[in-house]
């Protein structure tokens, strides 16, 4: 069974028939609470990675009463939440707990932060960041003359900014950080749904062979992507925008 890759929902995905695949919703995201309902609960297993430093408490909100929600593009809800600090367009504690003791349901890990870092990796010199990026880093215009690209801090060793300039980041620091982020993202797991998750889902999509090593190490077993390369241990996802005739994220 084929897996697709799902971020916010627009009503055109629920028009699929999606019983033929294996679900996987990225970033804990409302609408992904909200039109739960029209999901079969007895079809495909749903894994939903929640990045769970974006999780705030509260009360669940309402789910799917026939009236469809606006759309949101991951580049305005990633920008409320890292520059604006807002995180409205993601699920509340209640609302995750809810999905979880959903038949066929699990809750995986997406990270705790969600982080980019300065990396000269695959620079992109055709598309400009999002701007929750460029203003991440006040400092965008000297990793641009750089030749440099905003990539995902868990997978690219990449560069950290100190004293007005860019300095390399090391192999030490960067394993510190992923071992950091991990940690924090099964305490937030243990504290608030119970028990310990064994997939995960990397941020970006991006990884590295140590990077899994690491998370290896934490008791993660199964791993998704959208760009799993030649690692047969990843699960690879189709983009669900591939499947119908929608404006890109």
């Amino acid at each position: 069974m084929k897996t697709l890759m799902i971020h916010n929902i627009r009503r055109e995905y629920l028009d699929l028939d999606l019983s033929k695949y294996r679900l996987t919703f990225d970033d804990g995201l409302y609408s992904q609470y909200y039109y739960s309902p029209l999901l079969k609960t007895d079809g495909p297993e749903r894994v939903y990675f929640i990045i769970s430093g974006f999780v705030r408490p509260g009360s669940a909100r309402k789910m799917f009463d026939g009236e469809h929600i606006d759309f949101i593009k991951s580049k305005k809800y990633m920008y409320d939440a890292v520059i604006k600090g807002k995180f409205d367009h993601f699920m509340r504690l209640e609302e995750i707990q809810a999905l979880a003791a959903q038949k066929n349901v699990r809750i995986g890990a997406h990270s705790h932060f969600h982080e980019i870092i300065p990396t000269r990796t695959h620079p992109n010199k055709k598309k400009a960041p999002s701007p929750w990026k460029m203003e991440r880093y006040p400092y965008y215009d000297d990793i641009r003359e750089q030749d440099m690209n905003l990539r995902s801090k868990l997978a690219f060793q990449g560069y950290n900014y100190r004293n007005g300039r860019l300095v390399r980041r090391s192999e030490a620091e960067w394993e510190d950080y992923v071992k950091y982020d991990t940690e924090l993202s099964l305490e937030w797991f243990a504290s608030n749904l119970g028990f310990r998750p064994e997939m995960y889902c990397f941020p970006f999509n991006e990884h590295n062979d140590r990077f899994i090593a690491v998370l290896k190490q934490f008791g993660f077993n199964t791993f998704y992507s959208a760009r799993p390369g030649e690692n047969t241990e990843i699960h690879p996802r189709i983009d669900i925008d591939k499947l119908v005739d929608v404006v890109p994220r």
